[in-house]
């Protein structure tokens, strides 16, 4: 018997992939969350054989909880999730050695058999990742200026694009204010820009966050 730890914000999702779970004879959900970094902390706690995370998650994101899970505990198998697949996620899903990508739009045969191969040690990538991977290649290289961050920069700078002021960054994280706006300056001068819409865009264009809707 496998055991599954689900990081998914969306509710109904996370309701819908329990029940799809419980159907498999050999797999069993051992805990959900709703949160990033608090699911990132119970993974880590209760040590599951595969991961299903979204990409998108309030105050950490799903590559960088594949990303730590990788480098802490890389018998974990990982499968991840998002709504929308752009170049820079799917760049930064690929480079954290994630076990699936699929685009929540698949639909739940598909999720089953991405979920049946990552348990059996398999990869699987969604046929919209398959069919982006030349445009991936192609692609130009200044994605890659997110590698510059450290783990810590990338984490603040998904807050600062959902919108946190420094003092609220400093709160959540557990240091100083000082230390955030440090922070937030070294990003700056990484990413050379110079106000918050450019960090924001540059979140954007990474996969750490949505676009908003107008």
């Amino acid at each position: 018997m496998q055991t599954v730890f689900i990081i998914e914000d969306d509710t109904l999702l996370s309701d819908l992939l329990c029940d799809l779970i419980s159907g498999e004879q050999d797999l069993k959900v051992i805990g959900t969350s709703g949160d990033g970094a608090e699911g990132l902390e119970k993974c880590l706690e209760i040590k599951p054989d595969i991961l299903i995370c979204d990409v998108k998650l309030p105050g950490l994101n799903g590559i960088e909880i594949v990303q730590r899970l990788k480098q802490d505990r890389p018998e974990i198998k990982t499968l991840v999730l998002s709504a929308i697949l752009n170049l820079g996620s799917i760049k930064r899903v690929l480079m954290t050695k994630a076990d699936g990508i699929l685009e929540k739009s698949a639909g739940l045969d598909e999720m089953r058999k991405a979920l049946r191969a990552v348990a059996e040690g398999n990869c699987f990538y969604s046929a919209d990742v398959i069919k982006r991977m030349p445009e991936l290649l192609m692609a130009s290289e200044s994605e890659g200026s997110l590698d510059a961050l450290t783990s810590r920069e990338r984490e603040i700078l998904q807050l600062i694009a959902e919108g946190h002021t420094t003092k609220e960054i400093a709160a959540k994280l557990n240091i100083s204010t000082r230390t955030a706006d440090v922070h937030r300056s070294h990003i700056m001068q990484k990413l050379s820009v110079h106000n918050v819409a450019g960090l924001t865009r540059a979140a954007i264009g990474f996969g750490l966050v949505d676009a908003p809707h107008h």
